[in-house]
């Protein structure tokens, strides 16, 4: 792990007026971490699929996204960001050139559909103009929001297994979505097959994965195959035969990264809640922590204000940096950002804290900051960050991270 992070603590006054709601005018601080190797301590955000999204866009040239993935990255490397989490497969689908998935629909409007130009490799080609990192993110399990088959194209895997009998086993439609099956073989090789094709074609730093794991707890999504398992002479319970599951496949893609080159880094998002993850996604995050060969990066989603009632950041920010860890393993903390002026539905008496202050997230960082076992954070995501509507609102949020040296 890193050595201790000096911080500096500098304060100058900040006030910020708001008729529409109370403002912690919090003195700006500005955290200063030491000039070391920047992969010691990520300072990273995510882009999503909308905020890529061309489909809607009057002008989808590869001009006009051009334009707007340099302003992308301009505006991380100017603000401090070494990092950015690029969202390239949100649906078994893709946002680069592929030959295991269709084309994205968010950039042509149509899946299937290609748009006439890469978007990782021109954001790549940016990104590196600026000595920004850029790491692939990938959703291994979700095909679609939507139920409705029709809308995904002839090209995409889940299409082709469920037309054909014998493989629609291989995808599970339930009313929230359509999702591939963690169970079979021909997924995780699928999955595989795709981190594959972006490490071959794309200087990419690293492959990123989130939350989405298993989508239900309800034995009846895979008890085809658990039955299977069984009668092979299995003796795992069908949560421990989930996790099982989940944890072949992370040490799968990792041993892919690392086949592709040492430096490259694996990092897993999961939730914040260490429980659900493991008893009800079926992703062991301890595990993958404690020992060698299944993550780089641990990047929980500490979605959280220290006023919320049942989760408050600080508390759960100890359990993770708690966690017994590999050497070889780097905890970094998912922060919100899309948090601010909204209503925290599910924190309880907290529920108002992103609203009435805004300094939450400086004050997260921080902590990381401070913390011998944090090596980073990351911020969700993109568009907030840089938002016009929180601009004046979160000024001090954006200068404590462009003043990290």
């Amino acid at each position: 792990m890193r050595k201790h992070i000096a911080v500096i603590i500098i304060l100058s006054i900040i006030s910020f007026v708001f008729s529409s709601c109370k403002i912690n005018s919090k003195p700006q601080t500005e955290t200063v971490i030491p000039k070391t190797d920047e992969s010691e301590f990520i300072k990273a955000v995510w882009l999503n699929y909308n905020e890529l999204a061309m489909k809607n866009e009057p002008d989808k040239s590869e001009k006009a996204f051009r334009e707007k993935i340099q302003t992308v990255i301009n505006n991380c490397a100017d603000n401090g960001f070494n990092r950015i989490i690029f969202q390239v497969r949100p649906f078994c689908d893709a946002f680069y050139n592929s030959s295991v998935f269709p084309a994205s629909a968010y950039l042509s409007g149509v899946q299937g559909e290609y748009i006439g130009y890469d978007a990782l490799e021109i954001a790549v080609e940016y990104a590196k103009q600026r000595n920004i990192k850029i790491d692939a993110w990938i959703n291994p399990f979700r095909a679609a929001y939507d139920t409705d088959t029709a809308k995904l194209s002839e090209d995409n895997p889940a299409k082709k297994w469920l037309e054909n009998e014998s493989t629609q086993r291989n995808v599970i439609i339930l009313d929230n979505g359509i999702y591939l099956n963690p169970a079979k073989s021909e997924v995780q090789k699928t999955v595989l097959d795709g981190v594959r094709e972006i490490l071959e074609n794309y200087k990419v730093d690293g492959i990123h994965i989130d939350d989405y794991f298993y989508p239900t707890t309800d034995a009846s999504f895979d008890l085809t195959e658990y039955n299977e398992y069984l009668q092979s002479g299995g003796v795992l319970s069908q949560a421990d035969w989930r996790r099982e599951n989940i944890n072949t496949l992370v040490s799968q893609i990792y041993s892919t990264v690392k086949s592709y080159g040492e430096k490259l880094l694996f990092s897993v998002s999961p939730g914040g809640n260490i429980d659900k993850n493991i008893n009800s996604y079926y992703a062991d995050v301890k595990l993958w922590c404690s020992e060698e060969g299944y993550i780089d990066v641990i990047m929980p989603q500490l979605y959280y204000g220290f006023e919320n009632e049942k989760m408050p950041f600080e508390k759960v920010f100890n359990e993770w940096q708690n966690i017994k860890t590999a050497d070889s393993v780097r905890l970094c903390i998912g922060l919100a950002f899309y948090k601010y002026t909204k209503e925290d539905l599910y924190a309880g008496t907290g529920i108002n804290e992103w609203r009435e202050n805004n300094d939450i997230i400086s004050r997260q960082i921080e902590l990381i900051a401070d913390c011998e076992n944090c090596n980073g954070f990351a911020l969700y995501s993109y568009s907030y960050v840089f938002s016009e509507k929180l601009k004046e609102f979160c000024n001090n949020e954006l200068q404590i991270i462009k003043n990290m040296i």
